[in-house]
């Protein structure tokens, strides 16, 4: 318990509240994992008042789950792609750089460098005498251990073998994002409810095609940060919250895999449903993480 006070309590006085710290001891908060999962209301009620201090205190005391890490993978993945992959730039000196991306990028359960052609592949792990960048490419991965790994055990091939992405369904989404409801039978339970119907039924227009630009990997990536499930899984599945806010935006913490829909204040009503579409729209369009 002292130990995950002072955790607390160091936020605190980090960000020139710890005035408020008795709140937090009266209330039992004593962990910065309860911290997380803190609305805007309980901060409220506990002395945190203004959104500035709000997201002081979440940045603080935020723990990184893997989500920023996969998203920057994810952006170098691309850009290496686009930068010698398409075409190969066999005169690079890059190719050692690259190979050690791509092997912390599937050991930290990052996107799988999936960018290359069968036939560079086969060169890669098979060839005795490969072209000269291919050698770098393959002296990064085996800093890391990987070549010899994948020489050692073939099958593991398929982790840069190139596949069509599989889409993410309807039934996909809503199985990795588990709604965590208020108490059953409450009246809060009974406002979230009605709000997560009104999501279900965007998911579906979202599946097909009757968003825009949304698409269902566009969601899961705004809560999570990758557009479709690492082949290990999750470090912390994702999951789907409630909380009582002014903004219908939906926010995302790629930082724990958060998705929150807004429930409206005092028991307030939601807004038209081509209203709160639109809100939905412009948040997984513009990657939209929670400033208000």
């Amino acid at each position: 318990m002292a130990s995950a006070l002072t955790n607390v309590e160091a936020v605190l006085t980090k960000i020139n509240l710890n005035d408020l710290l008795n709140n937090f001891i009266e209330s039992k908060v004593d962990n910065l994992e309860t911290c997380r999962a803190l609305t805007d209301a309980d901060l409220s009620r506990l002395g945190i008042t203004t959104i500035g201090d709000r997201t002081r205190f979440r940045s603080e005391g935020a723990v990184d789950l893997g989500g920023p890490r996969k998203e920057f993978f994810a952006i170098l993945m691309r850009d290496i792609k686009q930068k010698y992959f398409d075409p190969v730039k066999e005169w690079s000196k890059d190719y050692e750089v690259i190979g050690k991306i791509f092997a912390l990028s599937i050991l930290q359960n990052g996107p799988l460098p999936r960018i290359m052609t069968t036939d560079l592949i086969e060169e890669l792990f098979e060839t005795e005498e490969p072209r000269q960048f291919v050698k770098d490419l393959r002296k990064g991965l085996d800093s890391l251990g990987f070549y010899q790994l994948v020489r050692s055990l073939p099958s593991l091939i398929h982790l840069f073998t190139p596949i069509q992405p599989t889409p993410i369904t309807f039934k996909k989404i809503t199985t990795l994002l588990k709604p965590e409801f208020a108490a059953e039978g409450s009246n809060r339970m009974k406002a979230e409810k009605k709000v997560y119907s009104k999501f279900l039924k965007y998911l579906r227009e979202a599946a097909s095609g009757r968003r825009g630009d949304v698409n269902l990997a566009k969601v899961l990536k705004f809560a999570t940060s990758v557009e479709e499930e690492p082949i290990l899984g999750f470090t912390l599945h994702p999951s789907l919250h409630f909380s009582e806010r002014k903004s219908h935006l939906p926010t995302g913490n790629t930082c724990i895999n958060r998705l929150m829909l807004t429930v409206p204040e005092n028991g307030g009503k939601l807004p038209e449903e081509d209203v709160l579409f639109n809100f939905f729209d412009y948040a997984f369009c513009n990657a939209y993480y929670g400033l208000q």
